[in-house]
């Protein structure tokens, strides 16, 4: 899936466990956060490295490339029902970015009579990026190229009232300029035919939220499953993967800590490599929130550390990514 950048919090994810309501109003709220940073990737797939490789450097993982940030997020939700139990939402989902995910989204949001939770959604924006037209292209420039998806989700939130939790997507991607093994590697049609970037994706994910009585704090751990089902089948895969988050709030202060790791095994030999992919993930994020600055109880402080490291079998797929943030977030 499209290179996932890891963003801010915002204050809900210090709520309690269950709300009479999606919101204690009826009508319009949301949250705008205003961002600046610095961020560094060292992915060889990634746009932002060199538009020229050589053939060794097919045999090394990309160069760390660092890069200023600045970005304005939201949301907003229009709530209403004669229990405040039926919303439209927009904007990055809130429960994600403690999870070091940023998806935009545009759903529906029902509270049933058991307290469970139910969202429907599109995501238009995850998937879609720019990518090379050749990432394994050597001795002519790689260029950019449009890879553009689209995603529909269906989260379930304390089913029949307990704390356990239920998130599945499904999408596909497309690149739109597909030029995977024209440029110097003299590949036959059946070995490019297996580097076909075209796909379908599924996602499973369950998890269970803990309240930490004496420390008065949410300890969230889950285990997700994603499958990407491509044209071509070296590109084919199957991850698990396993994440557990804790986030607590003191006066002021609110933290977050999400710790994650999978692991993914591809299909078929990958053809330039000779090698049947093998992907190790490793991530942490630490947030931190300061509400009411300067006693403006709609303004707060908000900060975000995070890494994220792929370690493969094929060296040219290493990878890292950092995120370093601060901004101010406005409610509303």
């Amino acid at each position: 899936m499209k290179k996932i950048i890891y963003l801010v919090m915002s204050s809900m994810m210090f709520a309690p466990f269950a709300y009479a309501a999606l919101a204690p109003n009826e009508g319009i709220s949301g949250n705008v956060t205003f961002l600046t940073g610095m961020t560094a990737n060292s992915s060889n797939l990634d746009v932002g490295q060199s538009a020229e490789q050589t053939q060794t450097d097919l045999f090394s993982s990309g160069t760390t490339e660092a890069s200023g940030m600045v970005a304005v997020l939201g949301s907003l939700q229009y709530t209403f029902g004669e229990l405040k139990d039926k919303q439209f939402f927009l904007g990055t989902s809130r429960d994600d970015i403690i999870t070091g995910t940023l998806a935009f989204e545009i759903g529906y949001r029902q509270q049933l009579k058991s307290g469970m939770i139910v969202d429907f959604s599109i995501l238009p924006t995850l998937i879609s990026g720019e990518v090379w037209d050749d990432p394994y292209g050597i001795g002519a420039k790689r260029k950019e190229t449009d890879l553009t998806g689209n995603v529909v989700r269906m989260q379930l939130s304390r089913i029949m009232g307990s704390n356990f939790h239920l998130d599945m997507a499904a999408g596909e991607s497309d690149v739109k300029h597909e030029k995977t093994g024209l440029k110097g590697l003299n590949l036959t049609d059946e070995e490019r035919a297996l580097m076909t970037r075209e796909r379908n994706y599924f996602y499973l994910k369950t998890g269970y939220q803990y309240l930490l009585k004496n420390w008065a704090g949410l300890l969230t751990p889950s285990a997700n499953v994603f499958s990407s089902n491509s044209e071509g089948d070296a590109l084919s895969f199957i991850s698990f993967g396993a994440e557990i988050s804790l986030a607590n709030k003191i006066e002021n202060h609110g933290f977050a800590l999400t710790v994650s790791t999978a692991k993914r095994d591809y299909d078929e030999k990958n053809p330039i490599f000779n090698e049947v992919r093998e992907d190790k993930d490793y991530g942490v994020f630490v947030a931190y929130e300061y509400t009411d600055i300067l006693g403006y109880q709609n303004w707060s402080l908000v900060s975000l550390l995070g890494a994220k490291t792929v370690k493969s079998n094929i060296d040219y797929y290493d990878s890292s990514q950092y995120l370093i943030s601060l901004g101010l977030n406005y409610k509303f």
